[in-house]
């Protein structure tokens, strides 16, 4: 009688085994997938601080105050091949690459929050290139003109804002009066603003014009 259900009882502890171990290796196998689902205690991005623009900037209207929120727009977004020689232009600014300016084929863009304040971004940002590439501003009407109801007396100046340090440095250049442009050479993209040298206030050194 006892070995009539021997059998049975085998096959029974067999198949429960089976189960436990098939049980085992699905886990084993689905954990890395939960490994690389995004953790609900992650971090959330950290918020950079809004960097308003320094005393000085040239305007043909009222500048934003300090701690004002800037609604950065879109002006022109333009495909420049790597070795195209072509202007982008936007508003007030002028862009042109050079063969070799570029290390590949890049979607070029102009921002700004205000066509009245000369304060820009240029993107990709950060992007750096071979042979520079040179940024021409169209400053009439402002502080800077000497034809303009405003106009004091300062010269056009150009600053980017270094991310690192959050400080405004100096971007060396020349001025077209006849036209009423600045003109520099841009080693990368950035955040620019053209101010009068005259009403700069806590500036940083000036390096020598090229």
């Amino acid at each position: 009688m006892r070995h009539r259900f021997e059998k049975p009882l085998r096959a029974a502890m067999l198949a429960a085994a089976l189960l436990v171990l098939a049980g085992c290796s699905r886990t084993l196998l689905t954990a890395p997938e939960l490994d690389r689902q995004p953790s609900l205690a992650s971090p959330a991005p950290t918020m950079q601080a809004v960097v308003p623009p320094p005393p000085g900037v040239l305007s043909m209207g009222s500048i934003p105050a300090a701690d004002s929120l800037l609604n950065w727009v879109q002006v022109t977004q333009v495909l420049v091949a790597q070795d195209a020689q072509m202007a982008v232009t936007g508003h007030r600014y002028a862009l042109d690459f050079e063969k070799g300016s570029l290390p590949a084929d890049e979607l070029i863009t102009i921002k700004d929050y205000d066509p009245n304040v000369l304060d820009v971004q240029f993107g990709p940002h950060g992007l750096k290139f071979g042979v520079p590439v040179t940024l021409t501003i169209d400053f009439r009407g402002t502080a800077c003109d000497p034809g303009a109801a405003r106009y004091d007396g300062s010269e056009p100046v150009l600053y980017w804002l270094n991310d690192a340090t959050n400080q405004w440095e100096e971007v060396p250049g020349h001025t077209d009066w006849t036209n009423m442009r600045h003109v520099v050479r841009l080693q990368h993209f950035s955040r620019y603003v053209l101010g009068g040298k005259a009403g700069w206030k806590q500036s940083p050194n000036r390096a020598d014009d090229d």
